[in-house]
């Protein structure tokens, strides 16, 4: 499930244990791209140099030539390297080193071209090279755009989800929040019109409906109430009901909390879980004797989802809080709660409990 108070676009990950490995998030293209100061495609001409000749220039302003530094991760296994090749082509995304350029995450930057096709080595099947370099100059173009102020930035993200590039869908459903506080009528519009026809991976690697359900949780615009409720209500998939529970919860509409009760009764296990989820969302503090009801639902996973949900009524260390400081009655009343979900008979929702119980002894108060 999907749950972000903030979208990282980090480009490394320093999970690095004993100096015997490095673990890298795997970027969405807009995620390189947007990292990225220089990205060419380019050819090898002098491996032992690091040398390669630039053929097309995507991004940035490199000479004719460039020299690779740190493009081959040192602490991976020797056959798993990926050593330059004379004569091959690579797609690279980079960064400014001096008089040289480092690939973002070392050799996980470098895509190797074989005829139309792109390796990388973050996806299961080649990329398209043709359709690939196409969406990344519209992401160039949006993406710069974007950072010319609040006005270019919502009308950059209202014209990426009115491309059927899913590309620019990607960047947009995950930045958008971060880069506005306050969407344009015509940026809601855009990004409603993205909800599915079909629930279920894009692609193979994004839910659109997850999405577009976290950002009008972030959002909070409440004339997309009746629009997740009309799906809640009458859509015979349960995920797609689990997603607009969400949602609707998220745009801030009180009037719709007994939609959202009713939707905790949802045959669908997720739908009930987000049907809570969409309460603390609304109700905030007041939720949490819906919560109590959620401590007895039929599936663990609802249960154990119920522990973390108590935790959000608090917003203990939440940067942005939506409502006053918890009390310490709140927090006597959510103690109490997960103290009796520690008896609970399946140990993922006791020892969700037991867990959720020492983060809110060890998170600072407001």
């Amino acid at each position: 499930m999907l749950r972000a108070t903030g979208i990282v676009v980090g480009l490394t990950v320093a999970l690095v244990g004993h100096a015997e490995a490095t673990e890298y998030i795997s970027l969405d293209l807009y995620g390189r791209v947007q990292g990225s100061d220089t990205i060419v495609l380019a050819r090898i001409i002098d491996p032992g140099q690091a040398r390669l000749a630039v053929e097309r220039v995507l991004k940035g302003n490199p000479p004719p030539q460039i020299t690779l530094v740190n493009y081959i991760d040192p602490l991976i296994v020797p056959d798993q390297r990926k050593e330059l090749v004379l004569n091959g082509r690579e797609l690279l995304f980079l960064t400014k080193r001096g008089d040289a350029y480092a690939p973002i995450q070392n050799q996980y930057g470098r895509l190797t071209v074989t005829g139309n096709r792109l390796v990388d080595s973050f996806k299961t099947e080649p990329r398209n090279l043709s359709s690939t370099l196409e969406s990344i100059e519209r992401l160039v173009s949006h993406q710069a755009r974007a950072a010319r102020g609040d006005a270019e930035a919502d009308a950059a993200y209202v014209s990426a989800l009115k491309n059927p590039d899913v590309e620019l869908h990607l960047w947009a459903l995950w930045t958008a929040t971060d880069r506005l506080s306050k969407p344009s009528p015509a940026l809601v519009d855009a990004v409603l019109a993205r909800w599915p026809k079909q629930i279920g991976p894009v692609y193979g690697s994004w839910n659109a409906a997850g999405l577009i359900a976290n950002v009008f949780s972030t959002w909070r615009v409440e004339r997309t109430a009746p629009f997740f409720a009309r799906i809640l209500t009458t859509s015979t998939s349960g995920e797609e009901r689990a997603w607009a529970a969400m949602a609707l919860g998220g745009a801030g509409d009180r009037q719709y909390a007994s939609v959202l009760r009713k939707a905790t009764e949802d045959e669908h296990l997720d739908a009930r879980s987000l049907a809570y989820d969409g309460l603390v969302h609304l109700l905030g503090p007041e939720a949490l004797s819906d919560l109590r009801r959620g401590a007895k639902d039929p599936s663990e996973r609802v249960r154990a989802a119920i522990t973390g949900y108590v935790f959000e009524t608090l917003e203990l260390g939440y940067p942005k809080p939506r409502w006053p400081p918890a009390s310490d009655s709140l927090i006597a009343d959510a103690r109490a709660l997960l103290t009796e979900m520690q008896s609970d008979p399946v140990r993922i929702v006791s020892d969700s409990a037991r867990h959720i119980l020492v983060m809110i002894t060890n998170t600072p108060r407001r």
